[in-house]
């Protein structure tokens, strides 16, 4: 018995070692296909963009030809042409430059040609004694639109295509207005013998004949394969296939490398799993090592929690010890101010005494501020006081804070519609002051600063907004502006920290809420942010 066991401890390691490299295998077969799929899906709307790109390219050169032939149509229809021929030929090839050559064909014979130079051996040739310029024409009169026809071997050297547009005159056939464009000009004017493009795709024009054979051209040199990732496209214009293939698919390589990677992943973990099976003795002293080691660091991290929680009451004491020292300063100013006024009084102008007033204002309100900083540093820590908030009384604080940049700048602000929520009031003030700082500071040169402070129900939300006409935001800043240090402008354009908006953030999302901006730039901002109604306890 006791043999049997033993024998099937001695077998174990090996089982899950085979276990553990079939189940990896899986997982790397079922990821190589993933691979390949993907990777070919990829590959494939590639070589679909690049048809559909070279399918566009070839129909907006030929667009110049459609605009050309029905011109010269219409002067041959109106009998305005036949004098002139050479002058309004030349204004339309200076037009579009795609286009080599401008022919009129009466009857089935070409009569006139433009220019003529390099040309002389089309005049009079007569296109029905050729079977495939006979079977084009046909097809043209048929569609009654600019039909193509080649490549082919031009008359005058060289290859080339030939569009010929039907004439009517009178209700009866006269004949053609006919585009020629060379070959190799119009290669290049598509742009498709870049070498960057060759080297990745393989390009072909195939002509769908009358009995179904397709007879081929190359645009990037080589024969054509049907075979692999290509992508085909009908062209109208001239019965033509488009065919792209993209020369060297990756997805098969990918994959398969992916797989010899994971064969090697399964023959290594299949190793480590019998390695770690058939030492059970070593593995249990390893657990108790860490079983020990994490009891240590468990007990550093007790030792670490009182030191922070030691570090954390510090840190308030020096808050409410340098909010304490900072007032004494301030009481002395408004005390020295109040002495100031009260031994002068009488020699002082309403000016002067104007500019006291707001010293000590001034000073109050830093000294509230100071209050308010330090109640807010404990809030959620040592129980921040709820209270039912105006914010319509909050902006019109703010607005006094700013009065003199206000003024200044000859802004207006307008709040409509404001709430009374339920929660801290010293973080609204922050929220209202750094969202109302920086639709001051970031105003427009060209016009005078207007800002429109407004607020709407949005579920349990309040949602509130602080829209300007400023200088704007780009789009990419979005996100980016509400974490801290980030600035948009350089200091030495604007002042500022990257601390508001970022503090901004901090305070409505520790209550639930959200921040956001929307923008655009020369027109102006809209930084919004929201509150719940019923705020819950946050400490």
């Amino acid at each position: 018995m006791r043999r049997g066991i033993l024998g099937g401890n001695l077998n174990r390691p090996f089982f899950n070692s085979v276990i553990a490299f079939i189940g990896a295998m899986l997982i790397v077969f079922i990821i190589s296909y993933r691979v390949y799929v993907v990777g070919k899906s990829n590959e494939l709307f590639l070589v679909r963009e690049q048809t559909r790109n070279i399918k566009e390219k070839i129909e907006n050169s030929l667009n110049y030809s459609v605009s050309s032939t029905r011109l010269l149509a219409f002067l041959v229809e109106k009998d305005l042409v036949v004098s002139d021929f050479e002058s309004l030929a030349g204004r339309i090839l200076s037009a579009n430059q795609s286009i080599d050559a401008l022919q009129l064909v009466e009857g089935g014979v070409i009569v006139k040609t433009y220019p003529l130079e390099g040309n002389e051996a089309v005049i009079g040739l007569r296109i029905t004694d050729n079977v495939h310029h006979r079977r084009a024409s046909e097809k043209a009169k048929a569609r009654n639109s600019l039909y193509f026809e080649g490549p082919f071997a031009l008359k005058q050297g060289g290859m080339g295509l030939v569009g010929r547009l039907p004439v009517y005159r009178n209700d009866k056939f006269w004949g053609f207005s006919a585009v020629v464009i060379k070959l190799d000009s119009w290669i290049e004017s598509l742009q498709l013998g870049l070498e960057s493009t060759q080297e990745l795709y393989s390009i072909h024009l195939a002509k769908i004949n009358d009995d179904g054979v397709e007879t081929y051209f190359s645009f990037s040199g080589d024969e054509i394969q049907t075979n692999g990732l290509y992508q085909t496209a009908y062209i109208e214009e001239g019965d033509w296939k488009l065919y792209v293939r993209l020369n060297n698919p990756r997805h098969l390589q990918e994959a398969g490398l992916f797989l010899v990677f994971g064969l090697i992943f399964s023959g290594l973990l299949a190793g480590f799993v019998y390695q770690k099976t058939a030492e059970p003795i070593k593995l249990r002293r390893l657990v108790s090592n860490k079983t020990d080691d994490l009891e240590v660091l468990n007990q550093k991290l007790k030792n670490r929690a009182a030191d922070l929680s030691r570090s954390n009451q510090e840190l308030e004491q020096f808050a409410y010890i340098a909010s304490h020292d900072l007032q004494e300063p301030l009481r002395m100013i408004s005390s020295f101010l109040a002495l100031l006024e009260k031994k002068y009084g009488q020699q002082l102008d309403d000016r002067a005494r104007k500019y006291i007033f707001y010293a000590v204002d001034g000073s109050n309100r830093m000294r509230q501020i100071i209050l308010g900083l330090l109640e807010f540093s404990r809030v959620g820590k040592n129980g921040g006081k709820q209270e039912k908030v105006d914010l319509t009384q909050v902006m019109e604080g703010v607005c006094q804070v700013f009065r003199n940049r206000i003024r200044e700048l000859d802004a207006t602000v307008q709040a409509l519609g404001l709430p009374v929520v339920h929660g801290y009031h010293f973080p609204l003030i922050q929220v209202f002051q750094n969202l109302m700082s920086n639709a001051l500071k970031y105003h427009s040169e060209e016009r005078r600063p207007e800002i429109r402070v407004s607020a709407y129900e949005e579920g349990d939300f309040w949602k509130v907004s602080i829209q300007d006409n400023g200088i704007g935001i780009a789009p990419e800043y979005f996100d980016r502006i509400f974490d801290i240090f980030i600035r948009v402008h350089r200091k030495e354009e604007y002042e500022g920290t990257g601390i508001g908006l970022a503090t901004v953030k901090k305070i409505i999302e520790r209550w639930g809420g959200r921040v956001g901006v929307e923008s655009q730039l020369g027109v102006g901002s809209t930084f919004y942010f929201t509150i719940p109604k019923k705020l819950v306890n946050t400490n």
